[in-house]
């Protein structure tokens, strides 16, 4: 199993935590731990020493389960440096070459809806990495972490959505010059072959998602930004037309091929 793999399921268990603590207080309590009287089918001291002993070592476990598959995936990033440092080809036509397709995520910004990846660079559909840290690099270069990134598997794609519920799926294609990391590639240019919408609305997760709309967003340091979400007919209703676009106008705009399946 690989690390992003056994950090995406450590991360999932976390998320039942809350379940499983209720649940288990609802047995310490169904078991007398809360009754004033000791007269449950096991002693009340044992009950309470336990449920002491899961809200103490559980979380511990969570803790140390993160901080050892945090050092797993140092170690990976620094082997796969280590490769990177090390390309020895003579000759520059005569690289190995491979199909770089994946997926990676978006959000949609702006007045005039963008691309935008979610370390904050806006893109066109079909566009060249620029670095913008060293003006002089041609991404992707080895010592940096310039280039498009894209995820090999869609399902990591859908894992990181999860956690960013703002943002969008792509399927792209990478090309020219690559590099592959842990989790998929690095390249060079990019192309969005589309963008795969939710099903549901991204407001009240209940109803279909029908239409898009914009927002005025406060971040960090007060910037601020318009961001485009899908909204179902009732989360929509209080925009105005002018706030409004759909799937058809969107797929216009940002030139991309709207996917309208994901759920």
């Amino acid at each position: 199993m690989s690390v992003n793999s056994q950090r995406q399921r450590l991360i999932k268990w976390v998320r039942r935590y809350p379940v499983i603590a209720l649940s288990a207080l609802a047995l310490g309590y169904l078991l007398g731990g809360f009754s004033e009287t000791d007269d449950g089918p096991i002693p009340q001291q044992i009950v309470i020493t336990a449920l002491y002993l899961f809200i103490s070592l559980v979380p511990l476990g969570f803790i140390i389960a993160f901080l050892v598959v945090g050092r797993l995936g140092d170690l990976e990033s620094a082997a796969n440096k280590e490769k990177q440092s090390n390309l020895t080809y003579q000759d520059a036509f005569d690289l190995p070459s491979q199909i770089m397709h994946g997926y990676k995520l978006a959000m949609v910004t702006g007045r005039s809806p963008t691309l935008t990846g979610l370390t904050g660079d806006r893109y066109l559909s079909d566009a060249q990495a620029v670095c913008s840290e060293n003006p002089e690099h041609i991404p992707p270069v080895a010592e940096c972490e310039c280039g498009f990134y894209a995820y090999k598997e869609f399902t990591d794609a859908q894992f990181e959505l999860s956690i960013n519920p703002g943002a969008f799926l792509l399927d792209v294609d990478l090309f020219g010059l690559g590099f592959t990391y842990k989790n998929g590639f690095r390249a060079e240019s990019q192309v969005v072959n589309q963008l795969i919408t939710p099903s549901r609305c991204m407001r009240c997760r209940v109803l279909p998602a029908k239409v898009f709309v914009t927002t005025y967003r406060l971040g960090y340091e007060d910037t601020t930004w318009w961001q485009w979400q899908m909204r179902c007919v009732v989360c929509s209703s209080s925009f105005k037309p002018s706030d409004k676009l759909t799937v058809e106008q969107m797929a216009q705009h940002l030139a991309v091929k709207i996917n309208y399946s994901f759920s």
